[in-house]
C-alpha cells in the first residue's frame, strides 16, 4: 500500500493556525493569495483581515498584534518566511470592533 502525504494550500493552513491563535474572538473578514516566487524558493503572498467585535475581542486582538510578528508556525511542506500586523482600525463607541491586517509570506519547504 502507498502512502501519500497530502498537503494543504498553504491559505487555508495559515488561516486555521491565526483563527485559533485569537482564540474563537475573531471573524476573517478578507483574504487575498497572491503566488511569490524568488530564484531560489516559491510561495505565497497572503493578505488578509480580521474583525474583532467586544470588549474580550478587542483585548485579544491587542494580544495577537504584540505577538504575532514573532510566533512560530508549524506547517507541513510551508514555512512562514515573513508575518506582520500592517493596519489597524479600532472603533470605540458603541461596541469595540477591532480590525487587524495582517501579510504574510509563506514559502515551500520540502
Amino acid at each position: 500500500m502507498i502512502h501519500q502525504t497530502i498537503r494543504h494550500d498553504p491559505a487555508t493552513v495559515l488561516i486555521r493556525a491565526i483563527l485559533s491563535l485569537a482564540r474563537g474572538d475573531a471573524e476573517l473578514e478578507e483574504h487575498r493569495g497572491t503566488c511569490w516566487a524568488s530564484a531560489t524558493f516559491t510561495g505565497m503572498r497572503h493578505v488578509m483581515r480580521l474583525r474583532f467585535n467586544g470588549d474580550q475581542a478587542v483585548q485579544t486582538a491587542q494580544w495577537l498584534a504584540r505577538m504575532l510578528p514573532e510566533h512560530e508556525f508549524a506547517f507541513s511542506g510551508h514555512l512562514v518566511a515573513d508575518i506582520a500586523i500592517t493596519d489597524t482600525h479600532r472603533r470605540n463607541e458603541g461596541m469595540p470592533i477591532m480590525t487587524l491586517v495582517i501579510e504574510a509570506l509563506t514559502v515551500e519547504a520540502d
